[in-house]
């Protein structure tokens, strides 16, 4: 599977807390061979934890399989390759990958070559892993995809022009599902609120919007990451000239949480 390389962007690394609205930049501009972890927004949501992996060429992470974590790799950008048994993908910018629960995963990278992903971690409880088993599908093979392959969805806090698309449908993952929004300014994702969720923002290439969170304002940038105060009523605006392209992530409190997905209608190939 070929994905073709998105471009790099160097960013410093600095966690503050915009108006309350706890924001943290990305450090891509690591040279070192070798593999660099950084922890990322440490102890925001409880049982996930969230690490920019670099690989700078020549290196190989091996990632053993974690009983008690379900993880997901967002590729943010540089190329590399990873594998999971016989699965082998050379990736590249804006591709998730999860493997079936209890897979290991291997990174590589080789000689002038970096690949930069966020590894999320999610805690599983005995009635997630009971959860896993309904659901054999989704555990028979990885899940990889470009972003811009995943099924797009509408909602109704969103503007027709806007583009929405599912990275991680519910039941892959226990009480988690990740999705894009993507749409130019000027125009607004409506103000909403979701007390069964935690929830993460995570600005793709270009991104540049202002992130709204009761009385609180953050700006978004590209590669850079904030979380949605648990409850607050908010929402995203982007000026005129602008880009707004996203990932969420949700993470649920309970099972039935999810209904909450409910609201995304998936839009019909048409015939």
């Amino acid at each position: 599977m070929l994905i073709r390389p998105a471009t790099l962007l160097l960013t410093a690394s600095l966690l503050c807390s915009a108006a309350g609205i706890p924001v943290e930049n990305f450090n891509l501009g690591l040279t070192r061979p070798g593999v660099h972890i950084q922890p990322v927004l440490a102890g925001a949501v409880p049982e996930v934890t969230l690490d920019l992996v670099s690989v700078v060429g020549p290196a190989r992470l091996s990632e053993p399989a974690a009983p008690g974590h379900a993880v997901v790799w967002l590729v943010l950008s540089g190329q590399g390759r990873m594998s999971a048994k016989k699965h082998a993908y050379e990736v590249a910018g804006e591709t998730i990958l999860r493997a079936p629960q209890g897979w290991s995963w291997q990174i590589e990278t080789t000689p002038g070559q970096t690949l930069h992903v966020l590894r999320i971690r999610r805690g599983l409880t005995p009635q997630d892993r009971a959860e896993l088993v309904k659901f054999p599908q989704n555990n028979a093979a990885p899940h990889v995809r470009k972003f811009s392959e995943c099924e797009p969805y509408t909602e109704a806090i969103k503007s027709p022009k806007t583009t929405s698309r599912t990275l991680l449908p519910e039941n892959f993952v226990p009480r988690m599902a990740l999705g894009t929004v993507e749409t130019t300014g000027p125009d607004s994702v409506g103000l909403h609120s979701h007390p069964m969720l935690e929830q993460f923002f995570l600005g793709l290439e270009g991104n540049d919007i202002t992130v709204l969170a009761d009385n609180d304002r953050a700006n978004l940038t590209g590669f850079a990451i904030l979380h949605i105060p648990l409850g607050s009523n908010h929402g995203a605006e982007v000026a005129e000239g602008k880009k707004l392209h996203y990932v969420w992530m949700d993470f649920f409190q309970t099972r039935e949480g999810q209904e909450w997905l409910k609201m995304h209608k998936p839009i019909e190939p048409k015939p």
